[in-house]
């Protein structure tokens, strides 16, 4: 995850110091990742005092403040309460409601985990892709499926249709896609959900709309690969393109996920309603 810019300033945030430590209730001894998520710790769990924390922990993507700005190492994080060195500090990216931040549908998590999606089929010369589960229909018309492995490898095809019931119809499939084949779903431009990886550093390939509960507001999605510069995704340039080495990003802003605010989100509600 990177910031990209603020909608109101017009460049990105500037790096801040906190005081971090990357695990809600012990001295951390994870390895947390830049371009992580950045939580405030819960009011109902300060045991060990207030820090800022990894954006997964209890309860995930809560208070939410930031993106971390250089890696945690696995050694040398303590807590307010140790009292031997004092809470390590480290640089984050703040963001607002008007920051546009950048995630990759990545391959791999930062830290190596397989991120994409296989259970699905397509029929050579056929122009329906049947994945287990899409979830709610229409959801995912205006998204795209790039296929990693099998022989359909290397297939880009934009969403045309989707019925919600594992059909998806895109143009006709160059090769037969089989279960086992992997490939990333990327959501479409405005989508308002996603999910994300296990290091909280982007999102998972998910092509059932049911699994993404965690919220943002997608502004637009890109491609880059050898031969094609970071540009965004259009139908009538990209689709049925055979390409190697392919990867892809989705803009977006973020206010916070279901009904647990961001803080800044809330500071900025609080401001409002005192002023009105």
């Amino acid at each position: 995850m990177e910031v990209v810019k603020d909608l109101i300033g017009g460049n990105k945030p500037e790096a801040i110091d906190i005081h971090y430590n990357g695990t809600v209730d012990a001295a951390s001894v994870t390895l947390r990742y830049k371009g992580s998520w950045v939580k405030l710790m819960d009011i109902d769990d300060v045991d060990n005092g207030w820090f800022f924390t990894f954006g997964g922990g209890a309860t995930a993507m809560e208070n939410t403040v930031g993106i971390l700005a250089e890696n945690q190492p696995i050694t040398g994080n303590e807590l307010p309460n140790t009292l031997t060195n004092g809470m390590t500090i480290r640089k984050m990216y703040p963001v607002f409601p008007s920051t546009v931040l950048r995630m990759e549908y990545a391959r791999t998590d930062a830290a190596g985990a397989d991120n994409t999606d296989t259970g699905a089929t397509a029929t050579l010369g056929a122009t329906t892709f049947t994945a287990a589960a899409t979830g709610t229909a229409d959801y995912n018309i205006g998204g795209w499926i790039y296929m990693v492995t099998g022989a359909a490898a290397g297939e880009l095809h934009y969403v045309a249709d989707d019925d919600g019931s594992g059909a998806i119809t895109t143009t006709a499939w160059a090769n037969a896609v089989v279960a086992a084949d992997t490939f990333l779903f990327i959501r479409p431009p405005c989508t308002n959900h996603v999910r994300w990886n296990a290091t909280y550093t982007g999102s998972i390939s998910e092509i059932d709309d049911s699994a993404c509960v965690k919220h943002i507001q997608g502004l637009m999605t890109y491609i880059k690969a050898p031969g094609i510069p970071l540009s965004p995704l259009r139908y009538g340039t990209h689709d049925a393109l055979v390409i190697a080495n392919a990867r892809f990003y989705h803009d977006f802003t973020f206010m916070g996920v279901t009904d647990l605010a961001s803080t800044v989100v809330g500071l900025g509600w609080i401001h409002g309603q005192a002023a009105a």
